[in-house]
């Protein structure tokens, strides 16, 4: 199973995670790294080398919380043939690669799907109401 790694500033990954499992129930191969105020690119760079080998047997995908983020930063030379990255993951991202991963095998599939899915999840929901109530 490919492992799934979450990337954030602060305390996202664990909310995150948090969020998932509720709705997915306990996950394996499934970690959470956040960047602390005031830590080094070092401390998170030595956590994500470490997530990685825990995880990533079957080939590991690290999701950031943001484009250009320290997060993002570090995760870039990590990525190879077995470790891809997506930035600005939302819940329905998370849930799709959770539950795609049991039965998708292929990186840049799962990557690829789980993109779309979170891009089909952004609604403005004022626009959908305004359109129901008329």
């Amino acid at each position: 199973m490919i492992g799934i790694i979450l990337c954030c500033h602060g305390d996202m990954a664990n909310g995150m995670r948090s969020a998932a499992e509720l709705i997915v129930g306990p996950q394996q191969q499934f970690e959470t790294l956040g960047i602390k105020p005031g830590e080094g690119q070092d401390v998170l760079r030595s956590a994500l080398k470490k997530a990685i080998r825990q995880v990533g047997r079957d080939g590991a995908v690290i999701l950031t919380d943001l484009q250009g983020g320290t997060p993002f930063n570090v995760s870039v030379p990590l990525l190879n043939e077995r470790v891809r990255m997506l930035a600005g993951f939302n819940l329905p991202m998370l849930l799709q690669m959770l539950m795609g991963r049991l039965t998708e095998n292929d990186l840049d599939r799962l990557t690829k799907g789980a993109a779309a899915h979170a891009c089909q999840h952004i609604v403005n929901a004022s626009d959908i109401l305004g359109e129901a109530k008329e």
